[in-house]
């Protein structure tokens, strides 16, 4: 056989040999993709599920304390466990509509806290003559921050309806989240109700307002709390931590 063409079959079978190569090598990296999108889900179902049981337990001590709520007879007594449920609610509220982006370490602060507002609104018996309204950016937070600010607007928005709104009053409750020109996050609610004095809804003598600032140092922030001219309060909340815990874009 002439030279050029047993150098013409080897290069053949070389040929017809990395293309076995290639499409066993490409077959392996699908099955571990599949394998790896297999655990991602699996994962995210054991997150999702996990944050959905705990909700729904809270949930069940947030029942609770309503039944014991209508036993009781003393005005005080009812008024702190009607406390204590609206918070171990909010806190219930937070875990189920807690939904982690792909990394499976985020979430979305507009998809996540939007649905938060409405639950809210739907399960507190104030919220039926109040609007809540939210104006939320597309913000990157991590689980445990959802979760904590959660908490923190379900208390401000607790706050802002047990003074603000005596009586029925009809009112409007406004929730915005925005990053400022060096991507620091604040929480603002502001209301239109009855208003009370800013002072006074600072002191440290109420639950509430304990339980707000303790929430708020959690992100480096301090609540600013300013009597509206028009009627209502505004409370302003920096969150320079959320800032600094966000990934790099």
């Amino acid at each position: 056989m002439r030279a050029p063409v047993r150098n013409s079959l080897a290069l053949r079978q070389e040929n017809a040999a990395l293309k076995g190569k290639v499409r066993a090598l490409s077959a392996a990296l699908e099955q571990a993709r599949a394998q790896a999108e297999a655990e991602r889900e699996r994962v995210e179902a054991l997150l999702h599920d996990t944050s959905h049981r705990i909700g729904n337990s809270l949930s069940t001590v947030s029942s609770l304390l309503g039944l014991q709520l209508l036993r009781s007879k003393s005005d005080e007594v009812k008024q702190a466990l009607e406390a204590a449920r609206s918070r171990v609610h909010a806190v219930a509220a937070a875990h189920r509509r807690l939904h982690l982006g792909d990394d499976l370490e985020t979430a979305s602060a507009d998809e996540f806290l939007q649905p938060l507002l409405q639950e809210l609104a739907r399960t507190t018996s104030s919220g039926q003559h109040v609007a809540l309204v939210s104006e939320v950016d597309a913000i990157a937070i991590t689980a445990r921050d959802a979760t904590t600010l959660g908490i923190l607007i379900g208390e401000l928005v607790g706050n802002a309806l047990r003074h603000g709104f005596p009586d029925g009053r009809v009112g409007r409750i406004l929730v915005s989240l925005h990053r400022d020109g060096v991507g620091i996050a604040t929480l603002s609610v502001i209301d239109d109700g009855v208003g009370i004095d800013s002072q006074t809804a600072a002191g440290e003598g109420g639950l509430g307002s304990v339980i707000v600032k303790q929430l708020a140092q959690q992100f480096g922030g301090v609540p600013e709390y300013e009597r509206r001219g028009e009627g209502g309060l505004a409370v302003r909340v920096p969150l320079p931590g959320i800032a600094g815990r966000l990934p790099a874009a």
